[in-house]
This record gives C-alpha cells, structure tokens and sequence, in this order.
C-alpha cells in the first residue's frame, strides 16, 4: 500500500484536500504530470501534495480551480484546513521544523525542546508518561535537535523566563548540566538564549509558549496548550505572535546579562 493509499478523508481537512486532489486528478484522466503542468510545479510536488507530505498554497489551487472548474473548491478547502485545527499538526511541525531558516522559541516554564539535554527531556516526561516511554520520547527530541547541525542550520532566538532557569527538573546534576548546555549551545551568532527576570514583572508571554517559524520564506506559527498544540499558518495570527515576541523581547535581559544569570543559577545546582 503507497502512502497516498492510506490517506483518510474523514482525518483531516488536510487529508480530505490531499485525498480530493488525487480524486479530481484521476476523474480527468490525467498523470501526476499534466498534472503539475497545470500549477507549474514538478511531478514529485504534486505526488506530495497528494501522500500528505507537503502542502500546497493558495495560488496553487486557484490554478486547480480555474482548470477543472471546481467552482473554488480548492481554495475554500485550504481556507478551512489552515484555519481549523488539525490533529495531525505535530507530524507537520516537524516537518517544518527541519526545514527552517529561523525559529523564535518563548517557553516561560520549561528549556525549551531543542536546547533541552536528554537527561532534562527524560526528567519531564518522567512526570507525565512511563520510564520507558520517557526514555523513548526523549531519544526523539534528541533527534530533532540535529537540525542546530545542519547545513544551512536555522537561525534560533529563544527567550525564557527566570522562573525556568531555578525550578528543579530531575536532580541537581540534571540542572547544572542543562544550564552548561545553554551556556554551550550560545555561543556563536546563529542561536541566542536571553532570560526575562521575574522582577521584570507580568509580560505577553504568559498567555503560554509558542514558536515561529520562517520556512522557504513563509512564516508559520505553534502555540502550546495543555493536551495538545495548534499549527498556525493564518498571516495574521502569525504575525500577532511576531509581534508579541518582540514585545516579550522588550522585557529580556541582554544576551551577555542573560549568560552571567545562568552562570550564577548554576550555583544552586552545585
């Protein structure tokens, strides 16, 4: 069975736009060539687009539309798919996540998942899931993090509260070798980890941890939330949280000032 095979209709309204776009493609007869001519794309895009593993954009399924007559039936399925939730949003994250130039990460509670050690990533979801599927989870965000050694690795700007760098996760050698892993992994020009002081009092931020993401030139958003997540592809939420990060950033120390806080919080670890 292919992948384009297994896609559900009834799972997704992504899946239910991947599924259509295979349907109308085979009811007019055509190839995954004619195909791509139509949104003058390559034939492995459009095969894509139809298994679930990339996504189309709004011009592309205007061209759909105008060709087959759909009456904008594409359109209006990317509208509702980026603008309601997808429960399949975590396997698209990291899609996304592998491939961007730019990612912001704001988490007021805990080290964020891509500068987070293995030993800290298994303390956390030690309190919430079994040892071993702990231990499982935690080896795979570790793998996400080989996208700081990339090629073309992405630019990182994280901002966390002070309240992340003094609550105990796991014991006092898992926190001081967390924070030396920050200390580590900030010191060059493509990732910067900044603290906002808890004197700095209430900020935007406490609404909850989110992160943007820039990919091929197009900005794409997460926002966190008990039980699960939302992916944001709207332009407009999207740019609200832009513009909340920078407003949260208004609130952080400096990235010198934020590195001698680490480096004295250690000492409560020692």
């Amino acid at each position: 069975m292919t992948v384009r095979e297994t896609i559900d209709p009834n799972s997704s309204l992504w899946a239910w736009l991947a599924f259509d776009l295979w349907l109308y493609r085979t009811q007019r007869g055509l190839s995954l060539a004619q195909a791509a001519l139509v949104v003058k794309v390559a034939r492995g895009t459009v095969s894509n687009w139809e298994a679930g593993r990339h996504r189309p954009n709004d011009d592309h399924m205007a061209l759909l539309d105008k060709a087959w007559n759909t009456g904008g039936h594409f359109q209006r399925l990317m509208h509702y798919a980026r603008t309601g939730h997808d429960p399949d949003w975590f396997k698209q994250y990291v899609q996304y996540e592998a491939a961007a130039e730019v990612i912001k990460v704001y988490n007021g509670k805990n080290v964020p998942l891509l500068v987070q050690t293995e030993e800290y990533a298994q303390a956390i979801l030690k309190t919430d899931v079994p040892v071993q599927t702990a231990e499982s989870l935690s080896k795979a965000r570790m793998k996400r993090q080989s996208v700081l050694g990339r090629t073309g690795a992405p630019y990182v700007w994280i901002l966390i509260d002070q309240e992340v760098l003094e609550c105990p996760v796991g014991s006092k050698e898992v926190m001081a070798g967390q924070l030396r892993h920050l200390l580590g992994v900030d010191d060059g020009p493509q990732l910067s980890v900044r603290v906002i002081l808890r004197s700095a009092g209430h900020h935007p931020g406490h609404d909850g941890p989110f992160q943007l993401l820039k990919v091929h030139g197009r900005e794409i958003a997460y926002a966190g939330a008990q039980i699960g997540g939302r992916l944001i592809e709207t332009s407009d939420e999207v740019a609200a949280l832009g513009i909340k990060f920078d407003q949260i950033g208004a609130f952080a120390l400096s990235r010198a000032d934020s590195r001698e806080l680490i480096e004295r919080t250690m000492g409560m670890y020692q």
